[in-house]
């Protein structure tokens, strides 16, 4: 996951390819509910750790999820959410299929699929802290166990991927450049997806120009992640007062991004929350929409479907479909 510059809005590419993704604007009354404070929840949730990747350093993804669940998540975010979901994945409803998303964060993309009548969705995800936040989102939306199943588990642990089923519809946004391993992780989501089934995710892009590039997105990465929490603090104070000196030169509102309830073209998210994700999105790889298609492809077999990228640092959206009888 993480926070585009102004200067890299995502924009469709190559001729032949469906338009690009668009995010939803479903405004709605904000009904949000009551932010009860988190149970020890444990429902279902199971530990797999045999294989997991153990990279030098690692962010705490799941507690700023966390905190985004208990103080941000209100209806019309929801609401936007399930937009992004259906234009994603080009589908209205996902009635009668099975959903799986892998590193699922606070849960919210999970609801979505709920919400789009999916029969079975599985959701997993690395960090204890996201397992326990879905769960609590679960419960406070009463989805039932045999409906909404919530595990924690790696994409790399090939024991814990052995035990799941191929399903229709695959997602996983902003996740497997996280892993340490992101190709390994690629191929391990790929081989959950059913023939004819969907495969919808998302890569940080490649940035090859100075001073903007990923590789030195990366040094920094790493150093808000080896600082303690004063530094990171100053960091992302920068990081927000830089967002808003730019918007500000470009005569636009600078608060917008602050103000936001809805998180209408943030696929529901939240801006603070997104500013921690990126700085402390740590470990960190990068393809470009061709290196990645060109992957998956050539060594699956997948054909694209839809892409939406751009030239900055982004994340470029896929959708491919596993070819029936493969």
């Amino acid at each position: 996951m993480g926070v585009a510059s102004d200067a890299s809005k995502p924009r469709a590419l190559a001729r032949g390819i469906p338009p690009s993704v668009r995010g939803g604007s479903n405004e709605g009354k904000d009904t949000a509910r009551s932010r009860a404070s988190f149970v020890d929840a444990r429902g279902d949730a199971r530990v797999h750790l045999s294989e997991m990747a153990t990279p030098e350093l690692r962010y705490g993804f799941g507690a700023n999820w966390k905190d985004y669940a208990e103080t941000s998540l209100n209806e019309a975010r929801i609401a936007n959410a399930v937009q992004s979901l259906r234009d994603l994945l080009a589908l209205e409803t996902l009635r009668g299929e099975t959903f799986l998303d892998i590193g699922c964060g606070s849960g919210l993309f999970s609801l979505a699929a709920c919400r789009l009548d999916a029969a079975r969705v599985i959701s997993f995800d690395f960090d204890a802290d996201s397992v326990r936040t879905s769960l609590w989102l679960r419960e406070r939306e009463r989805i039932p166990e045999a409906r909404w199943s919530i595990q924690q588990g790696s994409v790399l642990d090939a024991g814990f991927m052995a035990s799941l089923p191929q399903v229709a519809v695959l997602y996983s946004w902003g996740v497997l450049h996280h892993t340490g391993r992101m190709w390994d992780a690629i191929d391990a989501a790929a081989a959950k997806v059913a023939p004819g089934g969907r495969f919808a995710i998302s890569i940080y892009n490649r940035v090859e120009r100075k001073p903007d590039s990923s590789a030195m997105w990366w040094k920094i990465k790493r150093l808000y992640n080896r600082s303690p929490g004063f530094a990171r603090g100053l960091m992302e104070t920068a990081y927000m007062a830089n967002h808003a000196a730019t918007r500000l030169i470009t005569l636009r509102n600078p608060f917008s991004a602050h103000t936001d309830q809805a998180g209408a073209g943030r696929r529901g998210m939240d801006f603070r929350h997104d500013v921690k994700d990126w700085l402390g999105g740590f470990p960190y790889e990068y393809a470009s929409a061709g290196e990645l298609f060109e992957y998956v492809h050539r060594k699956h077999g997948f054909h694209l479907e839809r892409l939406r990228t751009g030239d900055g640092n982004i994340c470029n959206e896929f959708l491919f479909i596993r070819p029936t009888g493969t």
